[in-house]
């Protein structure tokens, strides 16, 4: 307790008893002297309010920064040449740095979306994977075929060039072109 409270405590205590009398005495004080003794704690206790000030609530510790968003992702639709979709790996190479990154996908599933993904330029390949009556297959690349319609007549199995940027999903990377050249895309890194 702070020394200026203790003070005006015993300052307290000390008119109550001059008001009311010795704190042992036998006989009980007068409706008038109760009367006085409740105004004077009421002023008491009202110049106590006065000189201590308004009274601060603790603060709270200020709220942690927001956390630094340093990955985005990449999202597509999927398709098979086949009656059925199987289970995809889905692989970005990173262009220029060796690194790769994939998710697996279920039997059927027709979209996906990495997430993760270090800001940076990409390629995307999908790898069929066995299960589900399926043993295998031609591997299939987000390639200048697919934004042309997978038409006869685009023959330009180039893969595409996917930026991520931190905090967002590049969309449409769908790497449905399973028609290039055996090899004509990486092999799949994830044995």
């Amino acid at each position: 307790m702070s020394t200026s409270r203790s003070v005006l405590i015993l300052s307290l205590l000390t008119i109550l008893t001059i008001t009311c009398g010795s704190l042992t005495t036998a006989s009980p004080p007068s409706a008038k002297a109760t009367m006085d003794v409740g105004l004077v704690v009421q002023a008491t206790l009202r110049a106590v309010t006065e000189q201590a000030g308004p009274i601060s609530e603790p603060s709270l510790p200020p709220a942690p920064p927001a956390p630094i968003v340093t990955t985005g992702g990449i999202a597509g639709q999927l398709m098979y040449p086949a009656s059925g979709l199987p289970s995809l790996r889905i692989v970005a190479f990173q262009l220029g740095g060796g690194a790769y990154y994939y998710i697996d996908t279920a039997l059927g599933q027709s979209s996906y979306e990495l997430h993760n993904v270090p800001p940076g330029t990409y390629h995307v390949v999908a790898y069929p994977l066995p299960g589900g009556g399926f043993t295998g297959g031609p591997a299939g690349g987000y390639s200048q075929k697919v934004p042309c319609g997978l038409q006869y007549g685009c023959n330009d199995h180039t893969l595409i060039d996917v930026v991520v940027t931190a905090g967002n999903v590049t969309a449409g990377a769908d790497p449905n072109d399973y028609y290039a050249e055996p090899g004509g895309f990486p092999p799949n890194p994830v044995p």
